[in-house]
């Protein structure tokens, strides 16, 4: 009689528990594809399956979580989406990047990484509707189903038979909580399928933060590298500091920025990029500035020192001078061949002759930078002519003088040469460094 209620009892929990997995069922907390910002792009339904598709301009794609969804850990990945139902799993992040710690808070929700074996942080994005965060996914292209998946997240996973597994995310009951498993899913497609470009630009980083800031300009002729384990091909940024490698096949690359000399790089000098292609892909701006150079400068009553002097005779300055277009009081192209009269050029200077000022200011620069206490890649920042390294600068001020030897005052040519001038004059004064 015992053993029949038991038996009897067994079997009630087992018809209750069968009666109450009818009502698990996918997508309770359902998965939404939005872009980094937040934002839920348009769909359209596929000709051959009838499902919905998410359509992706670019392979900028962001898992964002339901805003009801209860904190805890949830498995993310990626597969193909074939018709004969044989899954294949295309995700290309370390398998442990794959398990991501959601917490809730009163709807928002926040990301982290619990288990990450991988030394490159996840990309985060602005959460659904631009509240919380959302993932980067991180995939590739499938030849059997071209530009089209499907992202998955759960919280009842089996990793027996490997991360590899299409089915290791299960419904139905969760064997540990004896609840409805999370286990959801929604597919998209990305571009027409017309190949990809990966595309992406150089900057110049004049304070160093890795952030291209209003008014940091382009690096041109720059060289960058598409590389995989076997191959590598070199494209150069254009005037506007933008490259462009065309038609890449589909793959696992790395975009990598060879740095000119004297540069070093303010981000990251290489960046992975999964190409499906399907549509382009957005490489992040390279960053790069000269290193940290000497920009010491000393004044031009050092130069007429008798420490300037001994410098000046170190360094061969005075040998240099004739290439720099001096000019005197008349305009007449001068280059003091001695200390003493480099001494009287720059003590009886004076800008009746704005070339004559210009030329104090370049010789002393000049001296500066022989000597080694400026580099010419320093950059300064000018009230009139933005940011300039010296080095242009000099060269600016050298055909300059060489163009117009006698500006006095009513010269139509004296306007600039002044801006010169005072850039040089601010310069040497070590005023308006970068």
């Amino acid at each position: 009689m015992l053993r029949n209620t038991i038996l009897g009892l067994a079997a009630t929990t087992v018809l209750a528990t069968a009666a109450s997995a009818q009502f698990c069922s996918d997508n309770s907390y359902r998965l939404y594809l939005v872009d980094a910002a937040g934002n839920v792009p348009a769909t359209t339904i596929d000709p051959v399956s009838g499902e919905t598709l998410f359509q992706f301009a670019t392979e900028a794609v962001y898992l964002a979580f339901d805003p009801s969804l209860p904190s805890g850990t949830y498995y993310v990945h990626v597969t193909d989406t074939p018709i004969d139902g044989f899954d294949e799993v295309v995700s290309t992040n370390d398998p442990m990047d794959r398990f991501v710690s959601v917490t809730n808070t009163a709807g928002v929700i926040s990301l982290s990484l619990p288990f990450t074996n991988n030394q490159v942080p996840a990309t985060f994005g602005v959460g659904l509707n631009g509240t919380g965060q959302s993932i980067l996914l991180s995939f590739r292209g499938s030849d059997y189903s071209p530009c089209k998946w499907k992202a998955w997240y759960g919280d009842n996973w089996n990793l027996d038979n490997g991360p590899n597994n299409p089915y290791l995310l299960a419904g139905l009951l969760h064997p540990t909580t004896g609840l409805c498993s999370v286990r959801s899913y929604e597919s998209f497609s990305i571009g027409d399928g017309n190949g990809s470009d990966v595309t992406g630009s150089v900057f110049l980083d004049t304070d160093r933060d890795g952030v291209r800031d209003a008014g940091e300009g382009p690096l041109a002729n720059w060289e960058v590298q598409l590389v995989t384990d076997t191959t590598s091909v070199s494209t150069t940024t254009d005037a506007t500091g933008h490259y462009r490698f065309e038609n890449v096949v589909a793959g696992s690359y790395s975009v990598e920025l060879v740095l000119a000399p004297g540069h070093i790089a303010t981000t990251a000098a290489s960046y992975e990029a999964q190409v499906c292609s399907c549509a382009d892909v957005a490489v992040e701006d390279f960053g790069a500035a000269p290193t940290m150079l000497p920009c010491n400068p000393k004044p031009p009553c050092y130069w007429s020192s008798c420490h300037g002097k001994q410098k000046m005779q170190q360094c061969g300055t005075l040998w240099s001078l004739p290439a720099l277009c001096l000019v005197n009081s008349w305009g007449q192209h001068c280059a003091p061949g001695n200390f003493t009269s480099f001494r009287n050029f720059h003590q009886q200077c004076n800008s009746w002759n704005m070339g004559y000022s210009l030329s104090c200011e370049l010789s002393a620069m000049h001296a500066n930078i022989t000597c080694g206490f400026v580099d010419p890649n320093c950059v300064i920042q000018d009230p009139c002519l933005g940011t300039v390294t010296v080095g242009s600068l000099c060269n600016q001020a050298i055909a300059n003088l060489c163009a117009h030897p006698y500006t006095p005052p009513w010269s139509s040519s004296r306007n600039h040469q002044t801006k010169l001038k005072n850039a040089l004059q601010r310069a040497n004064c070590n005023k308006g460094w970068k």
